[in-house]
């Protein structure tokens, strides 16, 4: 059941799924509906957060709201918060791991409960999501041979001025796709270089890479985050937008943590529980995004 709801269209209303385990402490659901409310930051596409918020809020009754903010620009939010005396969300989901090591070492992040059972968590964190970075193109401009097979094959003439990336702040994990190229001996500084020579148009939002492709404005453009082209394909299924990998992939997760200082602990706790339950995998990694179980 678990495999076959991840796998499903987004949008698809299987986290509701009777035969998918969510949490059953009646103590902590109990405390948690009498804080009554809880919100989280997330760096996730809209519509991962827009199902996690909808599925917690339909599993237990308690108002959820969330803002979705990329890695970079979240964890400058944090930093700032931090300064001025407590980080407002419940419960943050970001990319951006330093970012959590830091908050942790200052006490700025709680202990996940004990009980939460989840492969590779930590005494604070836990992997809510695992997505391959890949490469779009647009499958109505770019065909056959032309497609990129390879990193190299993006220095084709044909591309350049077409090119659309994702900006190195974005993300840390953007930054290591950058990282691993850099450092690879078929890559390094002098394909960086040559793609420079390409003129890429740089931006600072993982769904415009996807929107660029889809308008034709760009034929190619990384990183590439799967779910970006289903939230695309769902309404529109024509749009003539495709993905694949190339000979280096690197990952880009997403992790989960509870602020220490939560107006609404019981729902914090309780909804980070349910994250890191089936349904609450189901409900934000549908749709091309992808689970650590």
């Amino acid at each position: 059941a678990l495999l076959a709801a991840l796998v499903a269209p987004a949008g698809t209303a299987l986290a509701a799924d009777a035969k998918l385990a969510q949490p059953t402490d009646a103590k902590l659901i109990a405390a948690a509906k009498a804080e009554g409310k809880l919100t989280f930051y997330g760096s996730s596409s809209v519509a991962a957060l827009k199902s996690d918020a909808e599925a917690f809020q339909a599993a237990y009754g308690i108002q959820t709201t969330y803002q979705q903010i990329v890695s970079g620009p979240l964890t400058a939010r944090v930093d700032q918060e931090i300064r001025g005396g407590r980080i407002l969300a419940d419960v943050i989901i970001t990319a951006d791991r330093y970012a959590f090591y830091r908050w942790i070492a200052d006490g700025q992040i709680a202990p996940l409960p004990a009980d939460i059972k989840f492969p590779d968590r930590t005494d604070h964190i836990a992997q809510v999501q695992a997505v391959y970075q890949g490469l779009f193109f647009n499958k109505s401009l770019v065909q056959g041979a032309d497609v990129p097979k390879t990193w190299n094959d993006l220095l084709n003439p044909k591309f350049q001025g077409k090119i659309v990336l994702g900006g190195p702040r974005i993300s840390p994990a953007y930054s290591e796709l950058y990282y691993a190229l850099w450092k690879d001996p078929k890559y390094g500084e002098a394909f960086l270089q040559k793609l420079a020579a390409q003129k890429p148009r740089v931006v600072q939002s993982p769904s415009l890479v996807a929107q660029l492709v889809t308008s034709g404005e760009a034929l190619v453009g990384f990183t590439a985050l799967p779910y970006e082209a289903v939230n695309i394909l769902t309404p529109n299924p024509t749009a003539p937008i495709d993905y694949t990998y190339l000979d280096i992939i690197t990952l880009a997760p997403s992790f989960i943590g509870i602020n220490a200082k939560s107006q609404n602990p019981n729902a914090a706790k309780l909804f980070t529980a349910y994250m890191l339950s089936p349904a609450g995998q189901v409900a934000h990694n549908g749709g091309g995004r992808a689970s650590k179980i």
